[in-house]
């Protein structure tokens, strides 16, 4: 894995490109699939890209896809390829030293939770956009967003695991047991009492900082925010849906941009708070992603937030919505720049779908299109359709590789199969998301040691 690369001698053309202003956009493979059109947004602006790849990205893939002419990432020139074995500061620095010293670089984005305070560091320290190294640090830790906003906050305790007995002293049942400083839902779990926490307590580490909070009820939303110089240009809200209903999990199950069935008044709470939280934490530049529950007496919780892009399809949902590029936005912001922004036209949702048990082995659907997200390397386009179309299913997405075992959606690293659709905002997206997940079929096997499995008759529709 290499964490610098020194620079030779060039070729004239080599100097001439050396010379072009630099983006450094600072990611993992997973979360660049998405975001692939930064390579569009970049040349646009006469900017070169150049990309620093993170521990959760395997070279083997990474050299598959940059080798691969119909790639974006074949594009790429290696010396403008950087693959870091950690996500520290210091290692960054290693890596990036080169470009620094040779290259104009204009900008630095982060589009990954991993590199948030890294990168935020970096281009704090450059005098470049970001969303500031305090905003970052609190946005990687659930207990600093606790500090920071405690009007927002709900009531919690800091719980050590080697001092289960603390569980004692907490008489707010039922709860939520969360690490501090976890993402994609691992590791939340619901505990009705105190006896259900120290069994939970061995499966973190034993540095970890563990929150015991009290469970809010109520709809969950997420406020995505582009922002410039602590200026609010643009928010969103999305609407929530988890498995928590008869689990002790909180995996997020699906996404709905904007999200429906709220009032004027809910929706300012909403956007109040998250202004609120946004001002608390003195974030800068950039996008922000902020999780609330807006309690049946229209009390505003904050979950979590992150100092980045959201996770999952929620920035295609909002371009299908708005026909907003948040991709180039992004770049904007990490420019400088006021990106423009626009007001929903139509409704756009995300739906992961119940699998079954075994190794995944197929995924078919019918007469929309099943792209393998992870195995390609990059999601469909899904570019926005005008106003008045119909309500239309736009693609079914595999999140996992042939072959992965299929069990408890524990987190959001356990699902599998989605599907994006959209309409006009006043469609009954609740029918067309049913009519969709019914079309499409999940083929799992069931693993043998002592001989070939055939298709399970169980798979699901």
């Amino acid at each position: 894995m290499t964490t610098f690369r020194d620079s030779g001698a060039r070729s004239a053309a080599d100097a001439v490109g050396a010379r072009r202003p630099a983006v450094i956009v600072i990611t993992d493979l997973v979360v660049l699939a998405k975001h692939l059109r930064l390579l569009d947004a970049a040349e646009q602006r006469a900017l070169r890209p150049l990309f620093v790849f993170g521990p959760e990205t395997p070279g083997d893939a990474l050299a598959a896809h940059r080798s691969d002419p119909e790639h974006p990432l074949s594009r790429l020139a290696d010396e403008d390829v950087l693959h870091v074995a950690d996500t520290s500061l210091d290692t960054l620095l290693r890596g990036v030293a080169p470009w620094l010293r040779d290259r104009p670089v204009r900008a630095v984005l982060n589009v990954g939770e991993v590199f948030v305070e890294a990168a935020g560091a970096l281009a704090e320290t450059l005098g470049l956009p970001g969303p500031g190294t305090h905003a970052a640090r609190v946005c990687r830790n659930k207990l600093l967003q606790r500090l920071a906003a405690p009007a927002l906050a709900p009531r919690w305790m800091l719980l050590d695991p080697a001092r289960a007995a603390a569980v004692r002293d907490w008489d707010a049942f039922p709860a939520v047991l969360k690490p501090a400083g976890r993402m994609s839902s691992s590791g939340v779990r619901a505990v009705a009492g105190p006896d259900a926490v120290p069994p939970l307590l061995a499966g973190y580490g034993p540095d970890e900082l563990l929150l015991l909070e009290e469970r809010i009820t109520g709809r969950e939303f997420s406020v995505e925010t582009l922002v410039r110089d602590g200026a609010v240009l643009w928010a969103g809200i999305t609407a929530k849906d988890t498995n928590e209903s008869g689990t002790s999990f909180f995996t997020e199950t699906g996404h709905t941009s904007p999200a429906p069935h709220l009032t004027p008044a809910q929706e300012r709470l909403l956007l109040d708070a998250n202004a609120a939280f946004l001002r608390a934490v003195r974030f800068c530049t950039g996008m922000s992603h902020a999780e609330f529950r807006l309690t049946p007496g229209d009390r505003v919780v904050l979950m979590e937030a992150a100092a980045r892009p959201p996770g999952d399809a929620i920035t295609r949902l909002w371009r299908l919505a708005t026909g907003m590029d948040l991709d180039a936005a992004l770049l904007d912001l990490a420019l400088g720049t006021r990106p423009p922004t626009a007001p929903p036209r139509r409704r756009a949702r995300q739906v992961y779908l119940d699998h079954p048990r075994g190794l995944l082995a197929d995924v078919t659907a019918e007469d929309v299109p099943v792209h393998w997200v992870s195995e390609r390397g990059r999601w469909p386009d899904l570019p926005p359709v005008a106003e008045d179309a119909p309500p239309r299913v736009h693609t079914v997405m595999v999140s996992r590789h042939r072959g992965d075992l299929l069990g408890d959606q524990s987190d959001s690293q356990g699902r599998s199969v989605s599907v994006v659709l959209d309409g006009p905002l006043d469609a009954d997206l609740d029918a067309v998301a049913h009519d969709a997940v019914r079309d499409v079929t999940i083929h799992a096997v069931h693993p043998s040691p002592a001989e070939p499995s055939e298709p399970s008759e169980e798979a699901l529709r």
